[in-house]
């Protein structure tokens, strides 16, 4: 008895068979994120968040920037909309409020594993106390390496009055346990972000330092409390 050559195929899925499969996988994800999310502070959903926060953050910085001379807004007078006058200032948080067009809410500016700020959904609100990240104030567009923002919780340098740190290339920078178990994230000038290790920080910088040609990069470093 001869088999039937066709019978023994292995049958593909119908169109509306992998379009349900890719729905169940789906619904699957969505009922799984929010736990995932809320692992604790080195958990790696947090840390994942918080680096498409610092994308936005320097996708917002470089539109800015493309409508103001290709600067940033500390680098521009407040006369024309910039940040200039607060660029070694305690307000952090000037920096970005002139961002309202450019990033749809200040929520991005808080990380979910910085426990010691709070986030705000007008912008009105927004201060120290609602910011998770830095700001580079040597960063530039024409340097797309230099560092333009990252976690606050970075250590090291020499910290003025004015809560702006400089860090020069004697400087051993790192990160503290407040945010990523002592780990962090650093958005550049080119609009992209990346998770680091301490080593990671210390060559980024280094290369920041090299293309800059200045002695030690500034930092201002929002506190919240």
């Amino acid at each position: 008895m001869k088999t039937n050559p066709r019978a023994c195929r292995t049958r593909g899925l119908t169109f509306l068979e992998a379009v349900a499969l890719a729905a169940a996988l789906f619904m699957g994800l969505v009922v799984l994120w929010p736990m995932l999310s809320r692992r604790g502070c080195g958990g790696s959903a947090p840390r994942i968040n918080c680096v498409s926060n610092l994308k936005q953050i320097g996708l917002g910085m470089r539109m800015w920037a493309n409508d103001n001379g290709d600067k940033f807004p500390w680098q521009v007078s407040s006369e024309t909309n910039g940040t200039l006058e607060f660029a070694e200032s305690t307000e952090v948080f000037r920096h970005f409020v002139v961002l309202s067009n450019e990033l749809a809410s200040p929520k991005v500016l808080a990380c979910k594993s910085d426990e010691k700020i709070s986030r705000v959904t007008d912008w009105t609100n927004l201060n120290n106390a609602h910011l998770s990240y830095f700001i580079g104030l040597d960063s530039n567009e024409a340097f797309p390496q230099t560092i333009l923002s990252g976690d606050r919780n970075i250590t090291g340098g020499v910290l003025a009055s004015n809560g702006v740190v400089r860090l020069s290339s004697t400087n051993e920078a790192g990160w503290n346990q407040e945010m990523h178990k002592a780990a962090g994230n650093i958005g550049l000038a080119d609009g992209s972000a990346m998770q680091v290790t301490v080593n990671s920080l210390r060559k980024q910088i280094q290369a920041a330092l090299l293309s800059t040609n200045v002695d030690a990069l500034r930092f201002s470093i929002p506190k919240p409390n």
